[in-house]
């Protein structure tokens, strides 16, 4: 026998071998990972959005920043106050596309004012994951190669941009994308281009029978202080480790597309929603120049809106609804020219 080695007798090898099958053979699999939890999906009954599942295309909705849990992530609760902002935001573009909308732990009202800057990273770090899984989940499992529209608000458009960015610009997947609705949270582009920042490959939405392409805007009835919210481009990179390869810097500005004029940017009307009631009598223009870009909205009541909590964040709260019959409308010409 060579020294060093240990000659093993024939009974305990069969032995060896024995267990060795039933390891790999008998015993059962690892489980897999379980589906993701939806706040809305077709045919689920009380769904918030509805619940139709009759259109061509679907629609992806990430919800903002909603969550009043006391914690700096949001569990997996389909809580009330999630269901009530699906109900006001996403509902609506059920009429032209079948709405899915993952349950993500968010970084909730809460902790997004309280927490330190490292806390605040890494809760969106992980709030950003489930969208990731969220997304495969879908793409795997639910999709069957139908065209998808992207709808987000806030943090939802914060975990929209970099889901584009690291899973969709530029990959085969980009083929299906009908188009992004990313609102009040600041896209990205070159300066005088329509793409170039966040995505490489994703441009700005110039005509309504146009697909592949993004919307973007944040609304404002009052200019904007100087140190608002949105419309500015970042000066430094976002600390939190899946947003880091967003762009920042002065090469870079807000993008802003004016809803009911997609090529023009016109002062034109614009149609909302608000709390189920139809509004007119709004006009909506993008800013231009060097200053913040938003969609400033004029007429009579317009200064009356809220700017919550303060004039910073401008319009915040009804980004989604003062022209939400355009973007459900847009949505409806999108999924016509993509199913042609």
């Amino acid at each position: 026998m060579l020294a060093g080695h240990v000659r093993f007798p024939a009974w305990a090898a069969l032995l060896w071998s024995a267990v060795l099958v039933l390891i790999f053979v008998v015993a059962p699999p690892a489980a897999a990972e379980p589906d993701s939890t939806w706040l809305c999906r077709p045919g689920q009954s009380n769904d918030p959005c509805g619940g139709r599942s009759g259109a061509p295309i679907d629609c992806f909705y990430v919800y903002p920043t909603a969550s009043l849990q006391r914690s700096t992530n949001a569990n997996f609760d389909t809580s009330p106050e999630l269901r009530a902002l699906a109900r006001v935001q996403a509902e609506p573009f059920g009429a032209n596309c079948n709405v899915w909308a993952p349950v993500y732990r968010q970084v909730p009202l809460l902790a997004l004012f309280t927490a330190t800057g490292q806390e605040r990273s890494a809760a969106l770090d992980l709030a950003y994951t489930d969208i990731e899984q969220a997304w495969d989940d879908y793409l795997t499992h639910h999709n069957n190669g139908r065209g998808v529209v992207l709808i987000g608000h806030s943090q939802g458009t914060r975990m929209l941009r970099t889901l584009i960015h690291n899973r969709i610009d530029g990959k085969h997947v980009q083929s299906q994308l009908v188009s992004a609705l990313l609102l009040g949270g600041d896209v990205l582009v070159r300066k005088g281009a329509t793409v170039g920042g966040d995505f490489a490959s994703v441009p700005a939405c110039a005509d309504p029978g146009q697909t592949g392409c993004v919307v973007a805007f944040s609304t404002y009835s009052r200019t904007p202080p100087p140190n608002t919210r949105f419309g500015l481009p970042p000066q430094f990179p976002d600390a939190s480790a899946v947003r880091g390869t967003l762009p920042f810097g002065p090469e870079y500005e807000v993008l802003c597309t004016n809803p009911a004029s997609l090529r023009d940017n016109l002062a034109v009307p614009i149609h909302g929603i608000v709390a189920g009631i139809a509004v007119d009598g709004f006009r909506g223009r993008c800013t231009v120049g060097d200053g913040p870009h938003v969609l400033m909205v004029e007429g009579q009541g317009a200064t009356l809106l809220p700017a919550l909590p303060n004039e910073t964040w401008g319009l915040h709260n009804f980004d989604v609804n003062l022209a939400q019959r355009d973007l459900v409308d847009l949505v409806g010409t999108q999924s016509a020219a993509y199913e042609r």
